[in-house]
């Protein structure tokens, strides 16, 4: 009996040893602030954005700079001196904060090159909990300090110029944008079901984008399951509404160039979109007269800017070429964080389009009247008021009309000279 009570009394005092030393271990890793590979000194000493990004400033190589936060160095100090103070952090006894030109790179690296939080961690020397927080912070900076002058709100003065420049660039009338929907890659989301899962076979969500003639977006929403349709996630958002509802107008009708005929000022779309009274798709089917394939031709030839626009997008921010391993919430600060970086480098830096393959031409000429076909065609002037009595989410015959009157209108007056030979390439 003694020497089982002895047993037990050192097997409980093993026990109370073993947790002594176990409580002793925590605290020792606790009373570690960092690792040792994100220390300060080494940071500073070895990481990128202490040392790569001022060899790159002070040896004057404005290509490989561009190559490497995608702007030029005059565009990157403008944005930094926008985002500054929000993430400019106080310094403390306990450390030196991270500098407001670090957090700045980090994020446009995270954009750029498409990598992992958990590789940025090691290319920066940070924790990964301080990436999160230094790419969601920054982001959010970035949005709050470009949106209102880089993305501002629909205005019908705004839209007047984006159709101005639409025909005087595009040779299309009354164009006020180009309407199109791009899916994000997303891993799937957590308890989704197939709610995200697109008919190209991977998860996503939609970004829904209306852009100007100069590759600048003019409007987006973001967020929709990819499993919807463009046309559906469209009808959703609050610029369709609006526009249904005539609480949002497009520019009053205009005379289109070179006639006396009234036209509404519209959208221009692909298939996937419903043809109303502000939005322009193409004829359907494969076996179209000559008229119908010429205006199609017209209307892609405007319609694929939007197109453009989601590839200079995506490669200059290489974010979205892999899917994003992130919240819904985060997804939606990148798109929308990328698509104001998009239009802030658009109007500073500009983008290199090769543009030999068309021919822009002036108001000049834009062609001959074809055998007089455009004087039998009535003109429209009552159309707006007509369509709207008869409401604008019908696919009514009205709006059918007005179709083939800027078809007409594209085969006569306002065809141009190259149009005939490339549609007869086909």
């Amino acid at each position: 009996m003694e020497e089982e009570l002895l047993l037990l009394l050192n097997l409980q005092l093993l026990q109370l040893l073993l947790l002594k030393k176990r409580k002793k271990t925590r605290e020792r890793k606790r009373s570690v602030w960092v690792r040792p590979i994100f220390d300060v000194s080494r940071r500073i000493g070895q990481g990128p954005s202490h040392n790569l990004m001022k060899e790159l400033i002070i040896s004057n190589d404005v290509i490989m700079f561009a190559n490497y936060v995608r702007m030029t160095p005059e565009s990157w100090n403008c944005l930094l001196g926008k985002v500054f103070n929000k993430l400019e952090k106080s310094t403390t006894n306990m450390r030196i904060p991270i500098s407001p030109a670090e957090r700045l790179c980090v994020t446009i690296r995270y954009l750029a090159d498409g990598k992992t939080q958990k590789s940025l961690m090691y290319e920066h020397r940070h924790g990964h909990s301080t990436i999160v927080g230094i790419t969601t912070e920054t982001m959010t900076a970035i949005i709050d300090a470009l949106k209102n002058d880089y993305l501002p709100n629909l205005s019908t003065e705004n839209m007047k110029e984006v159709a101005n420049y639409f025909y005087s660039r595009w040779n299309l009338p009354n164009c006020c944008g180009a309407i199109d929907g791009k899916h994000i890659q997303v891993v799937a989301p957590y308890k989704s079901g197939s709610t995200y899962y697109n008919y190209k076979n991977f998860f996503s969500i939609v970004l829904m984008a209306v852009c100007d003639a100069d590759y600048k977006f003019t409007f987006v929403d973001i967020g929709a399951p990819g499993s919807r349709s463009d046309g559906g996630v469209f009808s959703d958002t609050q610029f369709a509404r609006d526009l249904d509802s005539g609480a949002f107008r497009l520019p009053p009708d205009a005379f289109l160039p070179g006639s006396t005929t009234l036209f509404p000022n519209f959208i221009v779309g692909d298939e996937a979109f419903p043809l109303k009274s502000y939005i322009m798709r193409p004829y359907p089917g494969q076996y179209l007269d000559h008229q119908k394939r010429v205006f199609n031709y017209r209307l892609s030839r405007a319609r694929r800017i939007i197109e453009n626009c989601f590839g200079i997008l995506a490669a200059k921010w290489q974010i979205f070429f892999t899917p994003i391993h992130t919240s819904l919430e985060k997804v939606n600060l990148i798109v929308m964080s990328c698509v104001c970086l998009h239009n802030f480098l658009r109007v500073r830096d500009g983008v290199t389009v090769t543009t030999a393959r068309y021919i822009n031409v002036g108001d000049a000429d834009q062609g001959d009247e074809d055998n007089g076909q455009w004087r039998n065609v009535p003109a429209p002037a009552d159309t707006w008021d007509r369509i709207n009595r008869l409401g604008a989410n019908n696919y009514t015959i009205e709006v059918k009309k007005l179709r083939d009157t800027l078809c007409i209108y594209l085969n006569g007056i306002g065809k141009v000279p190259w149009q005939n030979d490339i549609v007869n390439r086909q």
